[in-house]
């Protein structure tokens, strides 16, 4: 093993993740994934306390609290109290993951312009599901 070559793809592969995920941006032309896009996106599978959204996105609990009350006007979230502690969480509402789904969908269709087929299509899910578990491991690390 090349000494290096690790941290190097690792770097290179968080520079290139912030414009594999461009798309159309209300008002805008393109953009990256919103941080509202990103708070969606983590509480389409299961509720999430603020605290984990914090950690997971490095916030500052003052901007996430701005951030979900935007969120939760536009009607795109939900807060639920938590039955077994005193804490609440978000939960992600129907029209939170319709506005989630436009937004994956126009990221599958930038990569369709340059992934040819089935099979490379597939290849390239597992490579980026390889990438997330090898950063996700090395961030649990540090």
């Amino acid at each position: 093993m090349e000494s290096g070559k690790i941290a190097e793809a690792a770097v290179n592969l968080r520079i290139a993740t912030r414009k594999a995920c461009i798309t159309q941006s209300e008002g805008r032309k393109k953009g990256t994934l919103s941080l509202d896009a990103k708070i969606l996106f983590l509480i389409k599978e299961k509720p999430l306390t603020p605290n984990t959204i914090i950690d997971m996105l490095d916030l500052q609990k003052s901007n996430l609290a701005c951030l979900a009350s935007g969120l939760e006007k536009r009607g795109l979230i939900e807060r639920h109290k938590l039955p077994a502690r005193r804490e609440t969480a978000y939960c992600i509402t129907d029209a939170g993951k319709e506005y989630i789904e436009g937004k994956l969908a126009e990221i599958e269709k930038a990569f369709a312009t340059f992934i040819n087929d089935e099979k490379e299509y597939e290849s390239a899910v597992e490579t980026l599901e390889s990438a997330t578990r090898l950063l996700s491991f090395i961030e649990n690390r540090t």
